[in-house]
């Protein structure tokens, strides 16, 4: 078992991220602890503002905080640094600034007009609120009520 907390995890990892992706010119988009089968990973997103992510840049950062990591964290696991994807989470204020206009995919906390799932366009309407465009209906969602978003990628037909 490990000496924090899983939740704390999360938390005490990025204090080690925040100083060497700054270092490195790169932004944290997420950590993840979790178990999927028998096996715990520590997942880690990083992005570059304007411009992509290399199989070097995770390499880098995965070097650069592997022991600390491995020191945090007593039992076994696997560690994972990627870009967040094309359909990347929006998890900070920031991220719903930088992509505003976008479509994304929410799920909210609590039922609003009796779903709790949308996809569709966002705004920002202030600093506690989006206006989501979805079905031709459009909606005031508070940040508060955001369980999870992602921008949505869709083909070109």
């Amino acid at each position: 078992m490990s000496k924090y907390k899983e939740f704390d995890i999360v938390g005490e990892v990025e204090k080690i991220l925040v100083p060497i992706l700054k270092d490195l010119n790169l932004e944290l988009v997420d950590v993840e602890y979790v178990q999927e089968g028998g096996y715990k990973y520590l997942r880690v997103f990083i992005e570059k503002e304007n411009d992509s992510i290399t199989l070097g840049d995770c390499a880098n950062v995965s070097n650069r905080i592997d022991e600390k990591v491995d020191n945090l964290i007593e039992e076994k696991f696997f560690l994972e640094v990627s870009s967040p994807g094309i359909e990347r989470p929006l998890k900070k204020m920031k991220d719903f600034i930088r992509f505003s206009g976008e479509e994304i995919s929410l799920s909210l906390k609590h039922k609003l007009e009796d779903k709790k799932n949308f996809v569709g366009f966002f705004e920002i309407l202030d600093e506690d609120t989006i206006l989501l465009l979805a079905d031709n209906e459009k909606y005031e969602i508070p940040f508060k009520e955001i369980r999870k978003a992602n921008l949505v990628f869709r083909f070109d037909e």
